[in-house]
């Protein structure tokens, strides 16, 4: 949840209910993530990634509110590949009804030194 101070409801897990854990700011989520068995973030590049390594089910829900929302493009594509599901605040619950986490995709990182060797010559440091 950030800084803000919305504090949602808490449900108990009884009587079909589904058991959600929140937390404030946090420097480190990965503990957070580890255990979780469902995901629902915010689109920042960080907490996506981190959880796609975790291979956890993720629902990433974009803040229509930014300007040049870069982050809705990321969120969109991955979700275009199938690595999670994407959602905007009104279509949250929707999403989570009907999505089915047998149709992600793991991702797979790509391998970032090729493009670092280039960088690195270009710039005339040795490789």
């Amino acid at each position: 949840m950030g800084r803000g101070s919305y504090i949602p409801m808490k449900s108990a897990g009884e009587d079909g209910f589904v058991s959600v854990d929140y937390f404030t700011f946090s420097p480190s989520i990965a503990d957070h993530l580890k255990s979780a068995s469902l995901v629902i973030s915010h689109a920042g590049s960080g907490s996506i990634f981190e959880t796609l390594r975790l291979r956890k089910p993720l629902i990433v829900v974009v803040n229509e509110d930014l300007m040049d929302n870069h982050q809705s493009e990321l969120a969109e594509e991955l979700a275009e590949r199938k690595h999670l599901f994407c959602a905007r605040p009104q279509t949250l619950f929707n999403t989570i009804s009907e999505m089915d986490t047998e149709n992600l995709v793991v991702y797979e990182p790509g391998d970032a030194s090729p493009v670092a060797r280039f960088i690195n010559r270009f710039l005339g440091f040795s490789t």
